[in-house]
């Protein structure tokens, strides 16, 4: 590639990337495509080179599992990208036509109103507006409020409050065993949200009814739940540009906004893998570990429940992986065999539920290497043994933009999962909770 190409390509995929900003409309996608790039065994640094001089938006990156990136291309310079995989011997195939019109086929209509303020009513089977989610869980909350309390974690880089809901048994143990669960750091991952909320209505509503799995549940542990952990770049994604990742704070002085939050954390290896400190890409991790609020509020409120914390799930999507430490490095956790039987037997239980396949492994052997990741960070810093990462649903053919008519049969499936964890922390010590990182850390000490 010479370097006026080179040259070409950036001055492209900058205007590609900053053309909504000062834009009142949302962006739209008329055109765009998803496409699944094949390359050569000895052509993926070509395609790393090529992509990144494009600053083009790449949806899924090459595992073990699957050898292939999924991007997102322009009409404009869709002769010109086609054209570069051909020379570099790249096979291609379209997986989305048209994103615009999937987009359009992602929105409801609107929830009226006088239903929005009625808790029961709010629909699970479709997404909703930063609005919506937050009305509906202070209504929620007040009519739930014996076992449920909205609690305000963190705060964003444009001064909005992040809230989760602690949902639990009320207890004179005030050191009741906590499971927190965060959904939406990227922003555009929509179906995680959902599925915390769904998820948050099952917990109640079997309470309700007298499960006794859920009433265990519930009186064991205290339920930490944060659906839109993003919340700046969640809005954005309704009112400006629905494939917004990162936060919406400044970044460096080229126009370009955000910091990808899942780089943010403090792990070794700042800057290695798929994390990157150019401040105009996907995968910008911020000018230093917790840079932004929304990461380091969040921290700061997680570290104080610390020693009451027995599981950390993050959700995210899509590939559908079952993931857990590390990401920062190849090597494997001291607890990793544990780790392993447990995942595995979480993705046999999704499969049982609706057929649909999860694979499981580290974040570095089954996605990829990626430092500054909150599931790194939940375990070597909060020293919790049970974290996980979900990649939810699907595997490529809506991406990020999965069709409401999924959210329940992808929550319903993860619930299984989780289930698996929840068992596995009623037969554990609180000791036995901690990471044996942690442990073998106390014992040099």
């Amino acid at each position: 590639m010479n370097c006026a190409y080179f040259l070409l390509g950036v001055v492209i995929g900058f205007c590609l990337q900053n053309i909504s900003f000062g834009a009142v409309e949302p962006r739209r996608y008329d055109g765009y495509r998803v496409v699944t790039i094949e390359p050569q065994k000895d052509s993926f640094e070509k395609i790393d080179a090529l992509l990144a001089s494009y600053q083009l938006d790449i949806w899924r990156r090459p595992s073990v599992v699957k050898a292939s990136y999924d991007v997102l291309i322009a009409p404009e310079i869709w002769d010109v990208m086609t054209t570069a995989f051909d020379k570099a011997g790249a096979k291609y195939v379209i997986t989305i036509g048209n994103v615009q019109q999937l987009i359009e086929k992602e929105r409801f209509r609107r929830t009226p109103r006088r239903v929005r303020r009625q808790p029961r009513r709010f629909s699970l089977h479709r997404y909703h507006t930063l609005d919506e989610i937050r009305r509906w869980m202070y209504h929620f909350s007040r009519a739930n409020r014996d076992i449920v309390k909205r609690v305000q974690v963190g705060i964003s880089y444009q001064g909005r409050r992040i809230f989760a809901l602690k949902i639990g048994v009320p207890s004179a143990n005030v050191t009741k065993r906590i499971i927190w669960q965060d959904a939406c750091i990227h922003a555009r991952e929509w179906v995680t949200g959902a599925t915390l909320i769904w998820l948050s209505r099952k917990l109640v509503k079997g309470y309700r009814e007298g499960n006794s799995d859920i009433d265990r549940y519930l009186t064991e542990f205290d339920w930490y739940i944060l659906p839109i952990w993003n919340v700046d770049g969640y809005l954005y994604t309704w009112t400006k540009d629905r494939m917004w990742r990162k936060s919406r704070s400044e970044a460096g002085s080229y126009g370009c906004y955000g910091v990808d939050l899942n780089r943010n954390f403090e792990t070794p290896n700042r800057g290695a893998g798929t994390a990157s400190d150019n401040p105009c890409s996907e995968v910008y991790h911020g000018p230093k570990a917790f840079s932004e609020l929304e990461s380091s509020s969040v921290q700061k409120f997680m570290l104080k429940k610390r020693s009451h914390l027995a599981a950390v799930m993050t959700l995210h999507s899509y590939a559908q992986y079952w993931l857990y430490p590390y990401g920062y490095t190849s090597e494997h956790s001291p607890d990793n065999d544990e780790l392993e039987r447990i995942s595995s037997e979480a993705v046999k239980a999704m499969h049982k539920k609706h057929n649909a396949v999860y694979k499981h492994g580290t974040v570095s052997d089954i996605a990829y290497q990626v430092s500054g990741g909150s599931i790194d960070w939940s375990y070597r810093e909060l020293c919790v043994k049970y974290t996980f990462g979900v990649e939810l649903r699907d595997t490529g053919k809506h991406g990020f933009l999965l069709p409401p008519r999924y959210i329940i049969p992808t929550a319903e499936e993860y619930y299984e999962g989780l289930e698996v964890v929840v068992r596995q922390l009623l037969q554990e010590s609180r000791e036995n909770e901690r990471s044996s990182f942690c442990t073998q850390r106390r014992g040099r000490a």
